[in-house]
This record gives C-alpha cells, structure tokens and sequence, in this order.
C-alpha cells in the first residue's frame, strides 16, 4: 500500500475535509494544464507536415515519420516522465519540464529550415530524409510535453483520489485537448494563419501551462489565483499579438504609409545597371515603370492602402495557375518589379514558401525603399538571372511564374526551347508554370510554338493590360490533362479554398482565349532565337502617355 507522502504535511484544517476528496486548486491546475498539453501535442503534429511538406512531400513517407516521431517521443516521455515524478514530485519541476518544451517551439521558427535544408541537401532516401527531419524537430519538444502524464498522475495521489480516477481524468482530459489541437489546427488555423504563428502561439500556451504548475506550487490559496490570473493575461496578451499575423507580412507597412502620405507625382528616377526606373504616385496607387525609347512602361503598381489589391490585370491572370497543382507548397516568381505578385500570392497562400529572382538589384532596392518589400521566413529576394537560377537549383516548384521584362521584351534566352524545357523540368508532379509573352504577332506565333513541342497541356488568358495597344497574354503550360469544364470546376473549389480576392472562376470564365492550333512562327532554340526581330517585326507602336 503506498503511503500518503503529505500526510504528515497536512495543516489541521485538512483533517475536515476528509472523505470528501476535495478539488484542490493545484489539481485544477493540473488539470488544465493536462489540456494544453494534450492539444498542443497533436496541433503540433499536423503542423510538422507543414515543416516536412516543402522538403519531402506531404505523401505517406512523411506522414508515417511524423506519426512515428510522435509516438516514439511520447514513449520515451512516459518513462522519463514517470522516472522524474518519483524523484523529484513537484509542480515547479513538471511546470519547468513543460516550459523548455514550449520556448524550444518558440524557437523552432528561426532554425527550422537550416535544419530541413541540410537534411534534404545531404540524404537522398525520400524515406530516411523524412524520418530524420521529423526527429530533429519534433523528437525533443514531443517527449517533454509526453513526460506530462505520468508526472501530474504521480502529483495528484498525493491527494485523497483514488489512482483508477486520477489516471482515467488526466488521460481523459489529456485526450480532451488533443482532439481540439487535432481539429483546431487542421480546420481552423492552418487556413487563417501562417505555421510560424501558430508555432509561436502553441509556445505561448505551454509557456503558460508551465507557469501556472509553478505558480500553483509556489503560493497558496488566493496568492496562487492571483498569481495564475497575472500569468494568464500576460498570455492573452502575447497571443493577441501573435495570431492575427498571417506568417509575416511581405512588406514593411510603415514604409507605404509614409508614401502614401506623398503627394501624387514622380516620387523617384534611378537608373541601375540593367534598367531607367521611374517611381510614380497616383492618389494611393505606387507604380514602378521603366523607361524605353521615349515610353515609360508600367512594371508593377501596387495599392499602398489596400495590401490586397492588384491595380494591373495581368496578376490576377496569372493567379489563376494557383487552380491546377493539388497543394501549394513551393512558388518561384521569376521577375520581382514591385512585388506585387509574391505579395499577392503570400497573403492568400501564408503557407508556401516563396522565390522571388530578380536580375537587376537596383529594382530589389527600389521594391525595398519605396515599394516596402522585405524577406520573410517564407519570402525570399534572390538576385539572379532567371535561367541562371533554375541551372543552379533543381528543388522542383508546384509554380513557377515567369514575369521576366526588360524594358519592352523578354531577353532572347528566356524564351526558348531550351529554357522552357528547363521550367518544365522544374514543376512539382502537379505543377504548373505561368508565362506572361509579349503580344507582338510573329514573336507571339513562335513562342507558342516552342512552347507546344515542351508542353502537352497549354491554357492562355487575356491579361487585359495593354502595351503598345496589344495585350499581354499569359501562358499557363500544365503538367495534367484537364477539360475547360475541369478547370472550371478547380478554380471554384480554388477559390473556396484560398479565398483569392480576384475569384478565380471568374477570371478563368472572362480572361479565357482560344488555343492557337497552329502557330506558324519559327522554334526557337538558343542556337536561333531572333526574338528582337520579331519583337519590333510585329509591332505597331502607338505612343502612348508615360505610365504615370
């Protein structure tokens, strides 16, 4: 029969209560905290795919790492849990336990793609790389929140309860909060915000389960409450700062404040080694053109008082490629100009990592000082050419969007053969690549053409911007086989399922054009691409006003 540890302990007042099995306040505590802990297990579960997903695949191999890596980690936790609890049976130690889990998550952030990265760059087994990654993130935090258990079982006989109840409860209520974690995080957070939020906010929770083991044990009776209320609304606090942020903002919102407080004009001319680029203001719209033979061409334009919005028409056309891939986890944007792409897709897709390769690194600076762009955990400015890119890094994308403009024209080796083959290439199973070409005739005929001898599966949109009085037409080149009425039916349940501020069906029901069936251009090839030629050969320039 085991002995009652703090009989001896017990302050007279105690001896009236016996037989009642009184619900102490450090057993609610403990309760509570068994909630936690519990849901923050499993939320933190469903979002290792979220980790994993963009190195390994969110396939079987990955989920059979993550569920393994848990299930190990809980077991060495019940024992060393257990192990613990007989030496040294005190909230402050379990509430201690609890928190280095939970600062490790508010950590895990900051490091866990250097860890991924190294993983996925030195073991070429899909299987062995997803098991490995799963223990290097998840194994440490899992088993001290799984040494939870039989710790609070261990400090609640110390009370009058008898061991069946005791365990049954904490298992219950344990469960209890793994289901909520389970559901919360894959019906409701995901969605809203951004893995690194609801890492931060699953931090915050165990932070606070923690001190409130502590503060349990430390006061007694009205100082405990008091003391777990202040810990309480320190949290609220910190979670009120940290859910509502989707990942984190592409953009410096303070730097569009500033300009949108600039009076409409020219706001800045900075000629950089590839481009003469002209910073214009239109009441709250922001554009970045470049200047060509007399002409000003819009580049970008992004709406300074709505973060949203895509004041040019041929983003949102080459949105619609977000319809076709089945998950979202990669996106390479070839051609940065202001941002707007990147951003637009960032906010609607908080999850996907993002590539943005510009060439010229006076354009990055411009989309920095003045447009607000800046790098985010899941937005990444590269300064590269764009073939040059793809040669170096053979990561597969679920999209690739190729916005690549110089001045007027598309440079010659980013429109042939050689080069489209290269993005296809690069496509994740599913994926799908998205080009804006030139409208100009004989150059539009032969890059259909080439594009046609390396994509099956081509779709093309009227962008409904116009230069030159021709509008660009953008090129989605697909991977699978899907009827108009298909695609009709992936960008509805696209749309429901990203909420895109452009809907999707609507664009790909009005931008939608007929497929050349049979361009008579030339291939062209890097051996033979007079893409210049054709450019100015079929073109009927019409001066029109400066992009401002």
């Amino acid at each position: 029969m085991e002995i009652d540890a703090s009989a001896e302990n017990r302050r007279p007042e105690d001896a009236k209560t016996r037989g009642r099995s009184p619900f102490t306040f450090l057993a609610l505590c403990i309760y509570i905290a068994a909630f936690l802990t519990g849901a923050i297990v499993m939320s933190f579960e469903m979002l290792g795919s979220r980790y994993l997903g963009p190195y390994f695949g969110s396939g079987i191999y990955t989920w059979a790492a993550l569920i393994s890596t848990v299930l190990a980690a809980l077991c060495i936790g019940y024992f060393l849990g257990g192990s613990l609890a007989d030496r040294h049976p005190s909230p402050r130690v379990l509430g201690a336990t609890v928190a280095i889990g939970s600062a490790y998550l508010l950590l895990l952030p900051a490091f866990a793609d250097l860890v991924l990265q190294f993983f996925v760059w030195h073991i070429d087994d899909i299987k062995l790389g997803s098991i490995v990654s799963a223990l290097a993130i998840m194994l440490l935090p899992v088993t001290l929140f799984g040494m939870y258990s039989p710790f609070a079982i261990r400090l609640l006989l110390r009370s009058e309860h008898n061991s069946g109840v005791v365990s049954g409860t904490v298992y219950g209520v344990s469960t209890a909060g793994s289901i909520l974690g389970t559901l919360g995080t894959t019906f409701f957070l995901i969605p809203l915000i951004g893995s690194r939020a609801i890492t931060l906010s699953l931090g915050i929770l165990g932070i606070f389960a923690g001190a409130l083991l502590v503060g349990a044990a430390w006061y007694g009776g009205r100082h405990a409450r008091g003391g777990a209320l202040a810990v309480l609304l320190v949290c609220c606090e910190l979670l009120l700062q940290t859910s509502p942020v989707k990942a984190e903002d592409p953009f410096d919102s303070n730097i569009r404040a500033e300009m949108l407080k600039r009076k409409s004009g020219q706001i800045a001319h900075i000629e950089s080694v590839y481009n003469d680029i002209f910073v214009i203001k239109d009441a709250s719209i922001l554009k970045l053109a470049f200047q060509w033979n007399g002409w000003h061409l819009p580049e970008s334009q992004v709406n300074l008082a709505d973060p949203d919005d895509l004041p040019m028409l041929y983003p949102r056309a080459m949105s619609i490629a977000a319809i076709y891939p089945q998950d979202i986890k990669r996106v390479l944007v070839l051609g940065l100009g202001a941002g707007s792409i990147p951003v637009y897709l960032n906010r609607f897709l908080p999850d996907a990592t993002i590539d943005g390769v510009e060439l010229d690194p006076g354009v990055i600076d411009v989309a920095k000082k003045y447009f607000g762009l800046r790098e985010t955990n899941s937005f990444h400015l590269i300064e590269s050419d764009a073939r040059v890119f793809l040669n170096r890094h053979a990561r597969p994308y679920d999209l690739i969007m190729v916005d690549a403009f110089t001045g007027s024209y598309i440079p010659f080796h980013l429109m042939t053969k050689e080069f489209y083959q290269l993005v296809h290439d690069r496509l994740a199973p599913h994926g799908v690549a998205a080009l804006n070409i030139v409208p100009s005739e004989k150059l539009f005929d032969s890059n259909v053409r080439t594009l046609k001898l390396v994509f099956d599966n081509l779709d093309f949109f009227n962008s409904g911007d116009k230069i030159f009085s021709l509008s660009n037409v953008i090129v989605l080149g697909r991977l699978d086989p899907f009827t108009e009425a298909e695609t009709l039916q992936r960008a509805v349940a696209a749309q429901d399922r990203y909420k895109f501020r452009f809907d999707l069906s609507q664009l790909v029901a009005i931008r939608r054009i007929e497929t050349p069936k049979a361009p008579k251009g030339e291939v062209l090839t890097d051996d033979f691409a007079p893409a210049n030629v054709f450019d100015a050969y079929g073109r009927r320039y019409r001066r029109q006003g400066p992009a401002g």
